[in-house]
């Protein structure tokens, strides 16, 4: 596998000039967007300063649209025990102009974004480094393990981190090294920044698998190990994970508008479910729903089944219902991403 990755990178490189040696240690610049994060930030940000990477190598930088519930002053005492953590504001409110204002202020030579909601594992930046420099790539990330506080949250991370759940996820389930379109929490060369812009702030979109495709499209390789390890804590109600796979199902609309080629079979199967559904209803043809309905049924059970095993059955009978709510929010998102119409990036 390594002669194969290797060549592969080595293929990349080859149509863009290489871009510098990053040394021993780079110095890096974690960007985390926070928006009313006051119960997320605190956990977030221990994890950065807990990593067995140089200190001193490190800085942290919070990019803030505006919290009114403590978070800000949540950050500013931590930042007063630790140099490398700075609060910047976010005028733009929204997370790529947060990304973007981290990204503009950042010293480091190598950038990783994380989200407030998520806790990363302690060799998490080294683990980036040792990836960049092992395989020659410009942009590395690594899987996503979901935790919880509470048995929905747990339940509703299992679901998230099926394949039947969200299967254009892969970052969540595959235990291989490979090279894939896209990552979660990347690490990113900053040069990269400077080759194909920053995050778009322009749309109603999913910031950073658009960012992601456009660096695939630049010939610059994105690799996945799974030894690089975050932690993801999951809505907490079935309410706000209908709203957040709703929303997701739009903004994958988007990203496909203004890259048609990033279109594949796994975002539009749900749609296609239920379209297909809908379509033989008002044909009257009841046989072929059936089928298609026993057919579903019979994945969910041996899904929730797999699932149910990692937790000792404890989330059997609930993750049948977590697993058509994420299909059919995603489902419904989409469908209405497809007819609205092109939509600027809203303010929070």
């Amino acid at each position: 596998m390594w002669q194969n990755s290797s060549r592969h990178a080595s293929e990349h490189g080859s149509r863009h000039p290489m871009l510098p040696d990053l040394g021993e240690k780079p110095r890096v610049s974690v960007v985390i967007p926070m928006f009313n994060e006051s119960e997320a930030i605190g956990r977030c940000l221990q994890s950065v300063f807990e990593q067995d990477y140089p200190a001193d190598q490190i800085e942290v930088l919070v990019a803030d649209g505006g919290s009114t519930d403590g978070s800000r002053e949540k950050v500013r005492e931590m930042a007063a025990a630790r140099p490398g953590l700075r609060l910047l504001d976010n005028p733009g409110r929204r997370t790529p102009a947060g990304l973007n204002v981290g990204v503009r202020n950042a010293a480091g030579d190598v950038i990783i974004i994380l989200g407030a909601h998520t806790r990363i594992e302690k060799d998490f930046i080294r683990q980036n480094i040792e990836a960049m420099k092992r395989m020659r790539v410009p942009c590395t990330g690594g899987t996503q393990i979901n935790i919880g506080e509470t048995d929905m949250q747990r339940a509703i991370g299992v679901a998230m981190g099926s394949p039947f759940g969200l299967p254009s996820a892969p970052y969540r389930f595959v235990k291989k090294e490979k090279f894939v379109d896209t990552v979660v929490y990347a690490a990113y060369r900053k040069e990269l920044f400077d080759e194909v812009g920053l995050f778009d702030e322009d749309r109603f979109i999913s910031e950073d698998a658009e960012f992601n495709w456009r660096l695939r499209k630049a010939g610059r390789p994105i690799f996945y190990t799974p030894k690089i390890v975050s932690y993801y804590f999951p809505r907490k109600t079935v309410k706000s994970l209908f709203q957040q796979l709703y929303r997701y199902g739009i903004l994958r609309v988007n990203v496909i508008r203004k890259h048609p080629d990033a279109l594949k079979g796994l975002h539009v199967m749900p749609v296609l479910l239920a379209a297909g559904i809908l379509v033989l209803a008002c044909l009257r043809w009841f046989q072929p729903i059936l089928v298609l309905a026993a057919m579903y049924a019979f994945l969910l059970v041996l899904f929730s089944v797999i699932g149910a095993l990692r937790s000792k059955m404890k989330f059997l009978f609930i993750l049948p219902l977590l697993f058509m709510v994420i299909h059919s929010s995603w489902a419904l998102g989409f469908i209405t991403g497809i007819f609205r119409k092109h939509e600027k990036c809203p303010s929070t």
